[in-house]
This record gives structure tokens, sequence and C-alpha cells, in this order.
């Protein structure tokens, strides 16, 4: 791998891009992320000549200066969920991402990393998946025209800070009795010290220059399969209750209503298709390999019964 002398991360403080600004470090002479918080994220400052600057996404000088003199531009924003006006799908997968390219052409970098999704498309009922489409038509449209680009398309991506096991075992600790929407959905998660391997490994490989590439992982699973995986990686026992279609629509509408946002219509419109692929990368890490280094919690509540019952 050739040493790189710097590179600037969009999202690197989120859970794929600080683990890929952690295996770039000892290649790269200068790390930049950018952040609105610092103090937030100042734990980051502990990977070697990574800088934290203070910005945000909608800064374009801010921005246009990072930019100077770096070699090779990484983007891996992304939200699952609206929560506001601002921090929509539109914006944050597909407007951004055109403001950045205009800085990228100004700054003639010729090196971009883009982190999509699997079923990314244009023509997708899932408002996510649709922007997620329409960013990787304008990076091979556009951008190709003036810098090499890479466009990656995970399923679930998971590992110690992830947000898919890890939610579910918060809600699976303290609801016994779990409806679970879509349970026959399918994934093929992928490990995401596997995905950050391998875009370290495409930034000069000349064949990934300016294609998309799938990356997923070793083995296919439903909804309800990785649910049980997380209740027995975490010693506990909850009653799964499949919901069909009609109940699983009902729970998303119900849901997106509520503080949080758990479930929503734009979620249960991405599950109607298999996050799975049959080319591009196949990590080699499992479920089962990595989830019990992070999720093999026991139920507090059992435990202190236990505990009150024992004679001494």
């Amino acid at each position: 791998m050739v040493k790189i002398s710097k590179c600037v991360i969009f999202g690197g403080t989120g859970f794929v891009g600080s683990n890929f600004a952690q295996k770039l470090s000892p290649l790269a002479t200068e790390i930049v992320v950018i952040t609105r918080d610092i103090e937030r994220n100042k734990s980051l400052k502990m990977i070697p000549n990574l800088k934290l600057v203070p910005a945000s996404i909608s800064d374009s000088k801010t921005i246009r200066d990072v930019l100077k003199n770096a070699e090779i531009v990484v983007n891996t924003i992304g939200i699952l969920n609206e929560f506001d006006q601002i921090n929509t799908f539109e914006n944050i997968h597909f407007k951004f991402l055109q403001r950045l390219s205009q800085e990228i052409k100004v700054n003639k970098i010729k090196r971009f990393l883009h982190i999509s999704s699997l079923n990314a498309k244009i023509d997708q009922m899932s408002d996510y998946l649709h922007t997620k489409g329409k960013a990787e038509d304008f990076i091979l449209n556009e951008m190709n025209s003036f810098c090499n680009t890479t466009i990656f398309r995970p399923s679930i991506v998971f590992g110690e800070e992830d947000s898919f096991f890890n939610k579910f075992a918060k809600l699976l600790k303290f609801i016994p009795i779990f409806p679970l929407a879509c349970p026959y959905a399918r994934f093929q998660p992928i490990y995401v010290g596997d995905l950050t391997d391998f875009m370290i490994s495409c930034i000069s490989n000349i064949e990934t220059y300016n294609k998309k590439i799938d990356t997923v992982g070793p083995k296919i699973y439903t909804f309800s399969e990785l649910i049980k995986l997380t209740t027995r990686t975490m010693g506990i026992r909850r009653v799964i209750i499949p919901l069909n279609d009609s109940l699983s629509k009902a729970q998303a509408y119900v849901f997106q209503n509520l503080p949080g946002k758990l479930f929503t219509m734009d979620n249960y419109y991405s599950l109607q298709i298999d996050s799975v692929s049959e080319n591009g990368y196949v990590g080699k890490t499992t479920v089962e390999q990595t989830l019990p280094n992070y999720l093999n919690i026991k139920d507090e509540s059992e435990e202190l019964r236990k505990k009150a019952g024992r004679k001494k």
C-alpha cells in the first residue's frame, strides 16, 4: 500500500468511519475528521496523526479549506431515520454529496471512497434507499469525470459499537415479549473489520476505480434468526412473535410517531427487499464469531433473582 499524505473523512466519528480511520492511521501522514462536537469524540485523538476539525457539513468554506492538499476523501455519512426537517435523507445522502463533489473538484482531489447501501436504487419506495441510489448515480455519472471513485454497498455492518445488535440488545434486555416486524427479511451482515480492510485495499487498486461494489458477509440470516442469535448471546430468554405483513406495516405506522422512531414506514419499505448479494466482496467473519465479544451480557434481573433466592 502506498503511503497517503492526507485523508479527509466525513462521518469519521461514526461506527464505520472511526474504524476506517484506525486502520488507515499507519498508512497516512495526516487524517482529518470533521465533527460538530470535538468533546464528545475526543477519544479519536488517540489515533496517531488524526486531527478533529469542528465544522458542520453545511459549512462549505470550512470544508473547502480542510480539503486543501488532501490526497483522498472518504464519505461514510448516513442516517437510518429522519428526525427533523434539516437532517433529511435528501439533504444528508444526496445534497451534501453534491456540495462535497464541487469542493473535491476545486481542490483537484483524485480519489474518493463512498459508503452507500446494498439495494440502493432511485426507484425504491424507501427514501433511504432512493436517496442512496441518487448519490450513487451522481458519483458514477458526474464525479468520475474528475475523480477516481469507489462505492461500497454493505448489508448490515456489525462490530463492537454497531447500531444494529446493540440497539436490539438494549430493547430485548427489558422486553420479555418481542413482536418482530418483517421477521423473514434476509440480511448478509459484514464485519466492520472486514469492510474497512477491504476499503483500505481498494485505495490504490485501479481495478476498483469508478465502480460500485457490494460488500457482504459469508452467511445469510433472516431478521428472526439475528434476533434469536442476539438473545442467545446475551444469555436471556425472550418470546419472539413474528408479525405478518399487515401487522408489520401497522407497527411501523405506529412506531414512527413515537419518540426515538424505533421502526418507521421507511424501515418497513427497506425490509421488503432482501439485503443479500451474490456479487462483489465477501468478508470472512461471521456474526457468531464476533457477537459474543460485545454482547455476552447476562440478564441483570434474572441474576438478581438468583442471588436473592440463594441460601448462605
